[in-house]
């Protein structure tokens, strides 16, 4: 743009210059129109040139910066084109201005007064005695001089709107040029916009990528938690497992042992009925010895009875060991089925905090995409 506004200066300046040489050429054209002798002068056309050729490449520069600032801001509207009125670059100074001769015609003799009073063919004959051949001479000078003038006037004219028409033009560059600067400052404005909200999207993904990430965190911990409050409950229901085993096996020596002795004892109380009744058989043969077999009969009920309370005992002794022992296999089963059900508590709540925590990041996620639905997308401000 800056470079785009120095060619502009440039040419107006050009222009100027252009300006002032045309006024000194008529300003020399007019002094011709006083019949002096002096050769005609060729108009410099280089600075006519230059001017046209700083405007043709202001004007391709100009293209140029249009379609770069095109491609680098995305402007949706197309910007508005400035057409210039096309301006011949010939001035048509070959030609020669019949219009002209006619008002040179009228105002010639008017300004050579003193020339055609003192080039009259008899004043100048009676006065210097030149022949007519030299009079006629300075007449044809005379009249080509005048021509010469009315040239150098329809080209200073000519020139004169070719600078108007340049004038036009370069006031249509300007404007153009500010509105393009105007278009380009709004979308400048208009990408620091989206670059905040960019950076502000950024901000809020990163918060709940973090969030997100913490609560993975959280999840993990949970999980880990769980996987070795599982391991302890697996090793302490391997354990009480164990236990109930071997009390369930020394329940079973105990109970073996016990029916063994039970057996025992019953053979020997059926060995001593047999006594008895063998006793008693002999009892009707051995009449003399009632009073032997009545004590002997009493000794082994003696015997008998404690044997019986021997035996009683051993039974007390067995159902007080047999209460104590599933007392016991009854309190370990009690804490066994507590701790199982404390554990399944614990896994109840675990999977019910991690159904909130999923529940709370689908809301959430719900909520952030109808947030982002419900935010108007920035539209794109048009150039004025």
């Amino acid at each position: 743009m800056v470079r785009i506004r120095d060619r502009i200066a440039s040419s107006h300046l050009a222009l100027l210059k252009f300006e002032k040489a045309t006024t000194n050429e008529q300003s020399a054209s007019r002094t011709h129109n006083t019949c002096h002798h002096h050769p005609p002068k060729t108009v410099n056309m280089s600075s006519v040139g230059r001017v046209i050729r700083r405007l043709g490449s202001s004007r391709k520069l100009h293209a140029a910066e249009m379609i770069s600032t095109d491609t680098l801001i995305s402007i949706p509207e197309e910007a508005p084109q400035v057409n210039l009125a096309p301006v011949d670059t010939q001035l048509n100074m070959h030609r020669f201005n019949a219009l002209f001769e006619e008002e040179m015609g009228v105002q010639g003799p008017k300004g050579c007064n003193e020339a055609s009073a003192e080039w009259s063919a008899v004043g100048h004959a009676a006065a210097t005695g030149k022949s007519g051949r030299v009079i006629h001479n300075l007449q044809e000078e005379v009249a080509r001089l005048k021509r010469d003038s009315a040239l150098w006037q329809s080209r200073a004219e000519e020139s004169q709107r070719t600078s108007e028409a340049l004038k036009v033009q370069l006031q249509d560059t300007a404007d153009w040029l500010r509105h393009e600067e105007q278009v380009h400052e709004t979308s400048l404005k208009s990408i620091e916009r989206k670059e905040r909200k960019i950076e502000d999207l950024r901000a809020e993904l990163h918060a709940e990528r973090t969030k997100r990430h913490d609560a993975q965190i959280v999840v993990n911990e949970t999980n880990e938690a769980m996987r070795v409050e599982r391991q302890n409950h697996h090793r302490e229901l391997a354990r009480l497992q164990e236990e109930a085993k071997y009390y369930k096996n020394m329940y079973e020596v105990l109970s073996s042992t016990t029916k063994r002795d039970k057996g025992e004892l019953h053979r020997r109380v059926d060995e001593v009925w047999g006594k008895v009744y063998a006793m008693s058989d002999t009892q009707t043969k051995q009449t003399e010895c009632i009073d032997r077999l009545m004590v002997i009969g009493d000794q082994k009920d003696r015997e008998i009875d404690g044997q019986q309370e021997r035996f009683e005992k051993i039974i007390a002794l067995h159902e007080n060991y047999k209460e104590t022992k599933d007392n016991e296999f009854r309190d370990t089963i009690n804490r066994t089925h507590a701790n199982s059900k404390r554990i399944d508590d614990t896994i109840r709540e675990l999977q019910e905090t991690r159904d909130k925590m999923k529940w709370v990041i689908r809301m959430s996620e719900l909520q952030e995409t109808k947030q982002a639905k419900q935010q108007p997308t920035p539209e794109p401000s048009s150039s004025s």
